[in-house]
């Protein structure tokens, strides 16, 4: 059921009078659906085939901003929502509720609730993987799916937990991390010091030294693992920052963490996936200073996963390597962002 603005965007308004400010949220027309149990918040543009953008960690529905009027001006139409947990969107309390089989039915109860049959899918960093089990759940309404960033990979022999020990030991790594209360503690103390480094640390704006460590010895902190600079990177606006801010401000972090808190219990869940591929059309898109691609203290965990896409999704069409981009192509290069999306679009 699709549900009128909500409070903060009360007051329906002629929205081609407004100035192009793709920074400015309330520009956009902001929709809510009551699906699969919860309440999402999206924003929806255009007409034509429908294309669902799908974000990940710690981002809202506005990462897609820059690419939102191009693609729908090109013919489509185009939703961005905030997933479960994340903005206005409804944030369940039990981290049960953030596993893959509800947050890939939250993406089936929006396309049904648009009263579309198909849509191509879009995912960034989270996003990524939870298109790609999207359409291998529900292949009957997945098109064609764009990811970026976070390369899907096979469901393992055996649950995360276990695997985080062989793989990691020792060593902190940072989905373990965001797993347990001490995380939410810690970015809610400072949460825009926390974003601002984030998203700065990760982006190819950064020194070689300045970039987020995602895994770190014992006796080092988390906070040690990522740059705070003085400003907002040229790619991320103050009012940018600040929407980002206001959004995880009214949810806390905790919703957003509950993401990784579910990764075992998806493990356990989806035996049924075992051997699943992707058969849809599908290209691979990546930033070449994305810090999540890069061995930390001698351990490559992407590399494998990138080399594995082409056997989970036997449908890939293309894997772009993105010059002097980190891990937010969206907002550091929307022009090529854009492109990639276009061309795979008007390839199907």
């Amino acid at each position: 059921m699709i549900m009128p603005e909500s409070e903060t965007f009360p007051h329906a308004v002629d929205r081609s009078s407004l100035p192009a400010n793709v920074d400015d949220p309330s520009t956009f027309n902001h929709r809510f659906a009551d699906v699969n149990g919860i309440r999402l918040h999206y924003v929806e543009e255009g007409e034509g085939p429908l294309v669902i953008m799908v974000h990940g960690f710690p981002f809202l529905w506005y990462l897609w901003r820059h690419q939102i009027r191009s693609v729908a001006a090109a013919g489509y139409r185009v939703v961005a929502l905030d997933m479960r947990g994340y903005g206005q969107s409804a944030q369940p309390e039990s981290a049960n509720l953030y596993d893959m089989s509800q947050v890939v039915g939250d993406i089936v109860g929006l396309i049904n609730s648009l009263d579309e049959k198909s849509a191509v899918l879009i995912g960034h960093d989270w996003g990524s993987p939870i298109v790609a089990n999207a359409a291998m759940m529900r292949p009957d309404l997945v098109r064609g799916l764009v990811m970026m960033c976070a390369p899907p990979t096979a469901r393992p022999p055996i649950n995360p937990l276990s695997a985080w020990e062989r793989i990691y030991g020792n060593l902190n790594f940072y989905q373990r991390y965001f797993s347990t209360p001490e995380a939410e503690i810690e970015i809610m103390s400072d949460l825009r010091s926390f974003l601002l480094g984030i998203y700065y640390s990760t982006s190819g704006s950064c020194q070689e030294n300045e970039r987020w460590r995602w895994a770190w010895k014992q006796g080092e902190e988390f906070s040690e693992t990522y740059t705070i600079p003085d400003r907002a990177p040229d790619f991320l606006s103050v009012q940018a920052l600040d929407y980002y801010v206001e959004n995880f401000t009214k949810t806390g972090i905790k919703p957003a963490l509950n993401y990784y808190r579910s990764l075992e219990r998806t493990w356990e869940i989806t035996s049924y996936l075992e051997g699943a591929v992707v058969s849809q059309p599908a290209v691979f898109a990546y930033g070449e200073n994305d810090p999540s691609i890069r061995p930390v203290l001698g351990i490559d965990r992407q590399g494998p996963a990138l080399s594995a896409l082409k056997d989970i999704c036997p449908g890939l069409r293309g894997i772009f390597e993105m010059p002097g981009v980190g891990h937010t192509p969206p907002e550091e290069d929307p022009t090529e962002t854009t492109r990639i999306i276009l061309d795979f679009l008007s390839s199907l």
